[in-house]
């Protein structure tokens, strides 16, 4: 079934607004109808939630109120894990759902208020969740929907929250992996700008005077300096959009499959990334057959959890594969991006009917090796840093005092 966006008024002119799922625009239609409402827009959504065939206005669009609804990944963890205990003790969900909303941060509070009111009006849990998909996305209405038909929803909602631990796990050290060469690299960046508007000019003035033919590395590195103090507003400008146009081309279908693409060749970090999305992935499967969901559906989901377009390409690869009645390990296989612990777990999870516990298992094999790597990359990563920054700074340094050089032959 395609998803459709839709906003409605009721018989009193109330504004509704929601997700639903049907073959057709029409069908969609004669839903709401039946239900009482008069449609104003519906427009079909990818199985991520973005608008299908959208403009790239609309696209833009999307990202900057994705970025103004979007909640903290731990903030949902820890509802996901206290909602699982209420229910489990016996509070019903709306009042749980009531309670917990009380101490959250702005954003996810109104979120859950209107969860609330919606489960007062008669709605399902995972319709109300799909409405906030900055705070619940397509993985966790699904599991929370097979739990509420098989009647033990405090049962997914623990699996959920360990999956979501342990992907906030790997996010941080995937994280930490960056965060040293990151904070290395901006220190360095404020230095030599320090140097290039406060030092470099002193220099200048001083060999100036000696009215003598520079070098022509002190000459450029002038040049670089005259550059950035004369024009900070324009340089500053320029960053700027660079980093807009960065945001933009990244709503671009073709520019952003092409930086995901990339980014998993760079050396060291791309391995990482790699790993991380395998494990997402085995993870995200292994939850959702647990729980029950079809395995096309699954398919769907994992697609828009991996974060990467070219894994979601391959997983498109891997649907139309199932679409045509070949088995999953087979399907893997085709893609040309999941390795051979994957295709064969997945291959013997076939043959036993236990898929989603080997999943599981790729999944913490993946993560033992992200943690491996991550504690041993400092030592991969110092001397590196230090032959590369230091070989920034000692050029500005010859540059400076090329010159004195110079000038001290002349003088004998």
């Amino acid at each position: 079934m395609a998803k459709f966006s839709y906003k409605a008024r009721d018989t009193q002119g109330r504004l509704h607004s929601g997700t639903t799922e049907s073959e057709s625009v029409d069908e969609c239609v004669g839903r709401l109808n039946d239900r009482g409402l008069t449609p104003v827009s519906v427009e079909e959504l990818n199985f991520d939630g973005t608008l299908k065939d959208g403009t790239f206005s609309e696209r833009v669009g999307e990202r900057l109120r994705a970025m103004q609804t979007r909640v903290p990944y731990r903030n949902v963890v820890f509802f996901t894990r206290q909602l699982a205990t209420m229910i489990n003790g016996g509070v019903p969900l709306p009042r749980a759902v009531e309670q917990l909303s009380r101490d959250e941060i702005p954003v996810f509070k109104r979120m859950l208020e209107q969860i609330g009111c919606d489960l007062g009006m008669g709605s399902n849990f995972s319709d109300a969740l799909s409405k906030h998909p900055g705070a619940f996305g397509s993985m966790f209405v699904s599991v929370v929907r097979a739990g509420e038909t098989a009647g033990a929803l405090d049962t997914v909602l623990n699996q959920l929250a360990d999956y979501m631990e342990n992907i906030e796990t790997m996010k941080s050290k995937v994280k930490a992996a960056t965060r040293y060469p990151t904070v290395i690299s901006v220190f360095v960046l404020v230095i030599v700008t320090g140097v290039m508007i406060k030092l470099v000019p002193i220099f200048k003035d001083m060999y100036a005077n000696f009215g003598t033919k520079l070098p022509g590395l002190t000459l450029l590195l002038i040049s670089v300096s005259d550059a950035i103090r004369n024009n900070a507003l324009i340089t500053f400008l320029c960053a700027a959009l660079i980093v807009a146009a960065i945001f933009v081309l990244q709503s671009v279908d073709s520019t952003s499959y092409m930086i995901d693409k990339y980014v998993l060749k760079t050396p060291v970090f791309g391995n990482i990334l790699r790993k991380n999305i395998l494990a997402i992935y085995c993870r995200t499967m292994s939850i959702l057959m647990n729980s029950g969901t079809p395995i096309l559906e699954a398919t769907q989901i994992a697609e828009a959890t991996v974060s990467n377009k070219h894994y979601s390409k391959a997983l498109k690869r891997v649907y139309n594969d199932l679409q045509h009645g070949h088995p999953l390990s087979e399907a893997l296989t085709h893609a040309g991006e999941f390795p051979v612990l994957v295709t064969q777990m997945v291959s013997t999870g076939e043959e036993s009917g236990r898929i989603d516990e080997l999943l599981n298992k790729a999944a913490e094999f993946y993560d033992k090796e992200i943690r491996n790597i991550v504690d041993s990359l400092a030592s991969i990563i110092e001397p590196i840093l230090i032959v590369i920054l230091g070989g920034i700074v000692g050029s500005i340094l010859i540059a400076l005092y090329l010159p004195v050089f110079s000038i001290g032959k002349l003088i004998r």
